[in-house]
């Protein structure tokens, strides 16, 4: 059973102990990155997840940037720890991810960006259902990625 939990006081230090490959760790911000982007960059209310598996901390999703007027969201990190990649868990994360976000907030569409490099990722992303969008993030140069829903 996979479910998300509001990073807080009780877990942070867990979430930012989380780590992917070191070949992956070009193409992700660090968790304790991404917290103090959510603690500080307000303007785009942030909200940080642990991702648990039964109880096990098992990665880590942050979600924001909310446009009420274009109906969309952004899924700005998404990570599953190295010690249970590979194991058939992201379908199962991204679904959980997705109904999240379908019950939280009025959206239908959920963006994210991508190094064009990372190919796992992109493999992943196209998998569960993202398409290319034909623009780049101008703060990082990612290209962007989104799904319907």
């Amino acid at each position: 059973m996979i479910s998300l939990v509001e990073v807080n006081e009780a877990n942070w230090r867990e979430v930012t102990e989380l780590k992917v490959s070191d070949e992956q760790t070009v193409h992700i911000e660090s968790n304790a990155q991404s917290l103090l982007e959510a603690a500080y960059d307000t303007s785009l209310d942030w909200h940080p997840y642990g991702i648990y598996s039964e109880n096990n901390l098992i990665g880590f999703a942050m979600i924001g940037a909310y446009n009420s007027e274009e109906k969309y969201i952004w899924l700005d990190r998404l990570m599953l720890s190295h010690d249970v990649q590979g194991k058939g868990l992201g379908t199962d994360v991204m679904r959980v991810i997705i109904e999240y976000i379908s019950n939280n907030w009025n959206v239908s569409e959920i963006v994210l960006s991508v190094t064009p490099d990372n190919h796992a990722a992109i493999g992943f992303y196209k998998k569960v259902g993202f398409q290319w969008l034909d623009k780049t993030d101008p703060a990082n140069g990612e290209q962007l990625m989104s799904m319907k829903i």
